[in-house]
This record gives C-alpha cells, sequence and structure tokens, in this order.
C-alpha cells in the first residue's frame, strides 16, 4: 500500500508540474498576445457583417467635373496643405494659399492604364489596381497540381534587434514579366535565360533585403539576386513601357554595421546591371511624420517621365526622371529632379496617433490621384496644382488599395478601412468598412460594415485589395475581410456594385490579408485564388463563392500572389517563394 501510495503520489506530482507548466505556457502567451482582452476576444464573436448604408442620391455628379461638396470640402477636416518645388533653381516651400501650376501637365487617358510591356509591373496590375491577373488559363479540373516549385529565401533582423522579418509579406506581390528579346539581350540575365525562347521571370522583392529574379516555369534563377539590406514589406513597380527599370520602398528601418539607425526610403535600380540609379525618400525634413517607409506601389507617367511614390512618411512625392535609356548601348541612367513634393495636416491629426501617411497604393484618371492614409483620410488630389480637391473621413486606418471605376452613370471609386486604436471599444472590437465613392466629389454612395477584432498584435478589418469583376462577374466587387466574426476567421464576401448588398459570402476559417485574384479560364469562367493566414491556397468559384480546391503551404501567407497564365506565385512567411499550377 505504502508504495502504490508513492507512486500516485508521484504520478499527481507529475501532472501538477506538466499542468503548471501548460498554464505557465498559456498565460505567457495570453500575455504576449493581449492579456485579458486576448482572452474575451478568443471567447467572443463579433457581430460579424452590418446591414448595408445605401445612399443613392449619392451617385449625381459621377460623371461631371471633379469638385468638392460642402461635407467633402477639406476645410471640413481643418485640411493645411504644404508644397516643397524648385523656382529658379531654389527649393521653395509653402504652406498657406498658393497656386502651383505644373510646368508639363501630367494627364492619364486610358492608355496610360495599359502597360506596353506584358505582364504584372505593379500592384494589381494597373494604376486602377484593377487587373488581378494576366492571361488566360486553361482550367480544365478546376484543381491545383500538388506538385509546385519551391525557392528558398531569407530573413533579416528587425531594427529593434529582438526579431527577424523573414520571407515576404503584405502586400508583398511579385512582379512578372515577359521581356522583348531585344531588352533580354542587354540585361544580365544568364545567357540560358537569354536564349530560351517564351521566357517569363518574376521579379520578387522580400523581408530578407533582397531582390529576387526567378523563371516562372521551374523557380529556378534568372540572374544574380541584387542585395539591398533592407526590409521590403510592399510591392515594387517595373516601368510600364518596358524600359528596364525597378522602383520600390522599403518598409522599416535597419541598423547599420556601426549600429547606426538606417532609415527607410525608396530605389530606382537598373535591371541592365543590378546598380543603383537613386535613391530619396530619407529622414526628410518635410515629413510631418518621423517614422519613413515606402510601401505604398509607385506610379510611373510616361509622357512626362514622372515618377509618383505616397509614402508612409506623410510626403507624396513627384520625380521628373530624365531618363536616358539606349537600348541597342545596353545604358541607362537618370538625373532626377523632385518637381512638386505635397503633404498635409489635419486637424486631428498627430503623431502619436499616427494619422499621418499612405501604406496603400494609390489610384489616378486624368489629372487626379486617390489615396487614402492611416487616419482615415481618404483624398482626391489635382496633381497639376498639387492641392487636395476633396477628402472624405471613412473613420479607420486605409491599408487596402483602392480601385478606380468607370460605370455607366460616371466614376466610383471602392476603397476599404481597417481597425485602428480610435474605433476600437474597451473589448478590442470595432468597425470596418468597404465602401463605393463618387470619384467627382467623394460623397458616400454605399458603405458595408463589419465588427472585427484587433489584438495579440494583428490587425482585424480589410488589409486585402478587392476585385472589380469583369466579365461572367461583372457587377461584384469582391473582399476578404479579417478576423470577423472570429478572432481567427474571416469573409470572402461578393457585393453589388449598384447598392452593396450581398450577393455571395462565404465563411473562412482562417482570416486573410493576402488580396484574392481573379483569373479567367479559356471558356470564359472566372475563378478566385485566395491564400489565408494558415498557409492554405483556395481555389472557389467567382461566381457563387463555393470552394473547388485547396492546398496548404503550412506557414503563414500575407503576400498577394500574382497569376500569370496558370501559374499562381506567392511569398511565404517562412521563406519560400512558390510556383503553383492551376490544372
Amino acid at each position: 500500500m505504502k508504495k502504490r501510495t508513492k507512486i500516485m503520489i508521484a504520478a499527481f506530482c507529475t501532472l501538477f508540474v506538466i499542468g503548471c507548466g501548460a498554464g505557465l505556457f498559456l498565460l505567457k502567451k495570453i500575455s504576449a498576445a493581449g492579456g485579458v482582452r486576448y482572452l474575451y476576444n478568443l471567447k467572443h464573436d463579433t457581430a460579424g457583417m452590418g446591414e448595408t448604408q445605401y445612399h443613392p442620391e449619392a451617385e449625381a455628379g459621377a460623371d461631371g467635373p471633379v469638385t468638392c461638396t460642402e461635407l467633402t470640402d477639406p476645410s471640413v477636416l481643418g485640411i493645411k496643405e504644404t508644397i516643397r518645388f524648385k523656382k529658379s533653381g531654389e527649393t521653395i516651400v509653402w504652406d498657406e494659399d498658393y497656386v502651383y501650376s505644373r510646368q508639363e501637365p501630367i494627364f492619364f487617358d486610358d492608355e496610360a492604364q495599359i502597360p506596353s510591356v506584358e505582364g504584372m509591373v505593379t500592384f494589381r496590375g494597373n494604376y486602377n489596381r484593377s487587373k488581378t491577373s494576366h492571361g488566360i488559363a486553361k482550367i480544365e479540373k478546376e484543381k491545383f497540381q500538388t506538385e509546385y516549385w519551391s525557392y528558398d529565401t531569407g530573413k533579416i533582423l528587425k531594427s529593434s534587434g529582438t526579431s527577424y522579418w523573414s520571407g515576404n509579406g503584405w502586400t508583398g506581390q511579385p512582379l512578372i514579366v515577359s521581356w522583348p528579346d531585344e531588352t533580354k539581350q542587354v540585361m544580365n540575365l544568364y545567357p540560358e535565360k537569354k536564349a530560351k525562347e517564351n521566357f517569363t521571370e518574376v521579379i520578387y522583392s522580400g523581408m530578407d533585403g533582397y531582390i529576387h529574379f526567378l523563371d516562372l516555369e521551374d523557380g529556378s534563377e534568372s540572374r544574380d539576386a541584387i542585395h539591398i539590406g533592407m526590409v521590403f514589406k510592399g510591392t515594387a513597380s517595373l516601368h510600364p513601357s518596358g524600359i528596364p527599370m525597378l522602383v520600390l520602398g522599403s518598409g522599416d528601418a535597419q541598423t547599420g554595421l556601426f549600429g547606426e539607425n538606417v532609415s527607410p526610403r525608396a530605389y530606382i535600380y537598373s535591371l541592365i546591371d543590378g546598380s543603383k540609379l537613386y535613391e530619396f525618400g530619407f529622414n526628410d525634413e518635410m515629413a510631418p511624420r518621423t517614422f519613413h517607409a515606402y510601401d505604398s506601389s509607385p506610379i510611373f507617367h510616361v509622357a512626362t517621365d514622372s515618377l509618383i511614390y505616397p509614402g508612409e512618411n506623410g510626403v507624396l512625392y513627384t520625380v521628373k526622371l530624365n531618363t536616358a535609356y539606349d537600348e541597342s548601348a545596353g545604358t541607362l541612367a537618370v538625373s532626377p529632379e523632385h518637381v512638386a513634393d505635397y503633404t498635409y495636416s489635419t486637424a486631428r491629426a498627430t503623431e502619436e496617433a499616427f494619422t499621418w501617411g499612405m501604406e496603400n497604393s494609390a489610384v489616378v484618371n486624368d489629372n487626379y490621384l486617390y489615396v487614402g492614409d492611416n487616419g482615415g483620410v481618404f483624398y482626391c488630389l489635382d496633381l497639376n496644382t498639387m492641392s487636395m480637391v476633396w477628402a472624405q473621413d471613412v473613420y479607420g486606418d486605409v491599408n487596402s488599395s483602392p480601385i478606380f471605376s468607370k460605370e455607366e452613370n460616371g466614376n466610383y471609386i471602392y476603397l476599404a478601412t481597417t481597425l485602428t486604436e480610435a474605433t476600437l471599444d474597451e473589448h478590442s472590437m470595432g468597425e470596418a468598412a468597404i465602401y463605393k465613392l463618387n470619384a467627382a466629389n467623394g460623397s458616400v454612395v454605399w458603405k458595408k460594415p463589419f465588427e472585427c477584432h484587433n489584438v495579440d498584435g494583428v490587425e482585424g478589418g480589410i488589409l486585402a485589395t478587392g476585385i472589380l469583376g469583369e466579365g461572367a462577374i461583372e457587377g461584384q466587387v469582391i473582399y476578404s475581410v479579417s478576423r470577423s466574426p472570429k478572432l481567427s476567421s474571416g469573409y470572402l464576401v461578393s457585393l453589388d456594385t449598384k447598392t452593396g448588398e450581398v450577393v455571395w459570402q462565404t465563411e473562412l476559417e482562417n482570416y486573410a490579408w493576402s488580396s484574392t485574384v481573379a483569373v479567367t479560364s479559356h471558356i470564359g469562367a472566372v475563378y478566385l485564388v485566395q491564400c489565408c493566414s494558415d498557409g492554405s491556397v483556395l481555389l472557389l468559384n467567382a461566381g457563387n463563392g463555393m470552394l473547388l480546391d485547396s492546398i496548404s503551404l503550412h506557414t503563414t501567407l500575407e503576400a498577394t500572389p500574382a497569376v500569370f497564365g496558370n501559374t499562381v506565385v506567392v511569398g511565404t512567411r517562412d521563406e519560400r517563394i512558390v510556383g503553383i499550377t492551376l490544372k
């Protein structure tokens, strides 16, 4: 009996120790994830999807001139603008009423939205952010091929020195391009890639400090990677005319060789030889925000040889590149001039609230640029006067990139918001929303709200950019919504573009920051590819949201894939780039 009692006591003690250890582990996890708030959110669902608020009267004037209404006048938000430009060789900064006029006017017509080089040259394919894939896919089995190519990347220590940026994150879309034969021959591609027929190149900047170059067919290296040593979270842009020029921006500071802080900045690189042509936007005294980062995907205006780059430091840069490209000689150079840089403040903007700064990728039409900021101001800027035409308060962080849409009765913009501290209740829940705005005056046509979670350092709401339906799904706009109604779940929802009412909805077991991609098949059917936070890649019917197939990459996925023909390319947080075939 004594022996049995000792065994029972020993077993009890062992279980007690194991239980205490598991409890301590759970407590540490809960503490790291937000303590009591995390527990509350884990056990309590939000209200989820709310009722659509439709205002048909707001459609008035959508086919007219761009102007503000009484409610969207920038003065309502206490907007004060600052322009920096050069006059007679001297840098001038104006922060009072001043009428600036660009000497070489910028104008984006429909032709300026179509790149002359074949492929995905910027985030969401064009400057309307409406092209989510390239080409037609031959899809017969409606499945993913189970075998896929994989290329190993890496990681880089954060400036805090306590953790790493790894692989590819949000927005993190690769670029994919089929170079003309003449251009291939002047670039530093490997000889076998120069000689290869139908060669298509994947260009992927990542959070390991490199720009990687791969063959779309098998994931093999197509040229030497470029090492920059900075973190790249956003999506780069290629020159849309086919000039082998890449522009990209770093998303966080780094610690230098001697312990110094290296500020994020924007870079221009030659893809002839991989050389750096220019860098700008670091430690800018004009910036209203001390944090500098460049997650937005920049815009080229080919006719005026201009680069337009919104920064998370609160400055929008417009730069004349003075590009000198001689394809026959294999030379490329730039002599950049900052023609006009722009920033503003609002009556409610403070550095502590992080309400300045643009992380989303802007859209352009005619001489107007449309973009949102971290504090919920979505605005229209006249690029030729560098003045704000209208401003709409959308009450949340605008991480999702807008979509510009030309419709039967006028021009519209679709956008969505992410939760911020200012929009949260005592339980770290709050409202994010999808909006349709009248592009001419900023009025809200409809709003679709979602109550979401925002704890453990992972944002809730809509970080993904939507799909504006074409062909078989015309009249739909499709978004993924993260952390609603459950802490780990989300929605994939299709809304009627006219009214904002639900066409179909699919609940995602694991939320998605990654933007959904639409793929059109050879028979006109439209499919959706959705990457989720748990590493699953979903294939769905775009007409009804029905799941057709899935494949797991067994990691965290935050980046947006690019699709070229039948191949889906996406980077993972566990330091891989993968190429998956649709069959």
